[in-house]
């Protein structure tokens, strides 16, 4: 069973997308800083993946 939140532990939607976009960049930070793959390769992949294609 789980257990039900209070609203002080309730993340809102807006937190969740700034806190899933910081961890993002960080991984593409890190990606491009070890020469595995550039921003824009990166934007590829996700745009591929967007599209269905990967």
């Amino acid at each position: 069973m789980t257990n039900k939140l209070d609203d002080e532990q309730m993340l809102s939607l807006e937190e969740l997308v700034v806190s899933h976009s910081y961890e993002m960049l960080a991984l593409i930070t890190v990606l491009e800083k070890k020469g595995i793959m550039t921003r824009g390769e990166v934007i590829e992949v996700i745009k591929e993946l967007r599209d269905g294609q990967g």
